[in-house]
């Protein structure tokens, strides 16, 4: 055998074992069989196209795998899922956690998030059972969006009728009933049943508004509007109550300088906020992230006007330098007090507050 072709042999072997390997690793990677793993168990009365190793999340990063599925024996009986987690992740993973079944966009593959729960439980054992949440398939969400489809239909023929009374009652103004009654006296009755019909359809739009198909459509022409909340109803909204927002502090002095009477981001504070956004990354652009503006001195005039200008000041380098979407960013002056549920009365400076 020719020196050259005998080279040319080695070279083959050895690249294809080289790639047996890489891919071997990749392989194992993906499965985690080579990380240390701990096994939880979850129990689903509908899996919603789950298999066998679908991945596992954990705060959003994939941290293990389905590694069986076990059959229920009886109709009454649920789904077993056999998950393992690398062990770098049971420290997010209590007693109180809760398991869900997600989907990847729309028509995605499915997989398994576990919420981490409160901090008040203990942290999951070898073996443990997690609690879950049963997923929602889109014939449910269909056949909710139909039902408040049909009660606005059924309310708006409701209003045709009573515009159609009204136009009658007008037309016999003068006229007297049966009973006696003037026009005026029909008119009347005719306008309190369309007082109701109007109220029925406000409730029925409101309704619509917070179902899952047509929430886009009132996004768009206005509802919901980040910038035209008020202080107060961003008290009561979902950035203050709800348990899966992330917050982040920072005081106005790392923040801000002032120049000529007037406060600008110093290259320190772009560092802050760049270095604070490092947390919210995997979340965006399409969670709502509001920028809660803080200042403490001053008459309450002068606290809400520091602190709005604060508030647009990082809205605007939030939106230009990580290319966010303006509809999901709000900007909020909310003086020296924060909500009720932050963990802090008074503050002199931002608050980044993002929905999950």
């Amino acid at each position: 055998m020719k020196p050259t072709h005998s080279i040319l042999v080695g070279a083959f072997l050895i690249g294809g074992v080289v790639l047996f390997g890489v891919g071997l690793f990749m392989i194992g990677s993906q499965n985690n069989l080579f990380s240390h793993t701990f096994e939880a168990y979850a129990y689903f009365s509908k899996m919603n196209g789950l298999t066998s190793g679908a991945q596992v999340q954990v705060f959003g990063f994939n941290a293990g795998s389905v590694s069986r599925v076990e059959i229920p024996k009886s109709s009454g009986s649920k789904f077993r899922l056999t998950l393992k987690i690398d062990q770098k992740f049971r420290p997010l993973v209590h007693d109180t956690s809760v398991a869900s079944i997600q989907s990847q966009g729309m028509v995605g593959d499915e997989f398994v998030e576990i919420d981490p729960g409160g901090k008040q439980g203990s942290v999951c054992r070898d073996g443990c059972t997690i609690q879950s949440k049963e997923p929602m398939s889109m014939s449910d969400l269909m056949q909710e969006g139909k039902g408040v489809m049909e009660a606005l239909q059924s309310t708006l023929t409701s209003a045709g009728l009573v515009a159609k009374n009204a136009n009658l009652a007008l037309e016999t103004f003068d006229a007297r009933g049966k009973a006696g009654e003037s026009g005026a006296e029909a008119v009347k009755q005719t306008t309190v049943a369309a007082q109701r019909a109007v109220t029925n359809v406000a409730e029925d739009a409101d309704a619509l508004k917070h179902n899952f198909f047509l929430r886009g459509f009132f996004k768009r022409r206005g509802f919901y509007d980040l910038e035209e909340m008020s202080a107060e109803q961003y008290r009561k909204s979902d950035f203050v109550k709800e348990k899966k927002s992330k917050r982040v502090w920072l005081a106005a002095d790392k923040l801000f300088t002032r120049s000529h009477g007037t406060e600008e981001l110093s290259e320190q504070g772009r560092r802050e906020l760049d270095r604070a956004m490092s947390d919210f990354v995997s979340y965006l652009p399409n969670k709502p992230l509001m920028v809660e503006g803080y200042a403490d001195h001053g008459t309450p005039a002068e606290e809400y006007r520091e602190s709005q200008e604060r508030a647009t000041l990082v809205r605007e380098y939030l939106i230009s330098r990580f290319k966010l979407k303006p509809e999901n960013t709000g900007a909020m002056p909310l003086n020296d007090s924060p909500p009720e549920q932050a963990d802090k009365r008074s503050w002199d400076g931002i608050s980044l507050v993002l929905l999950t």
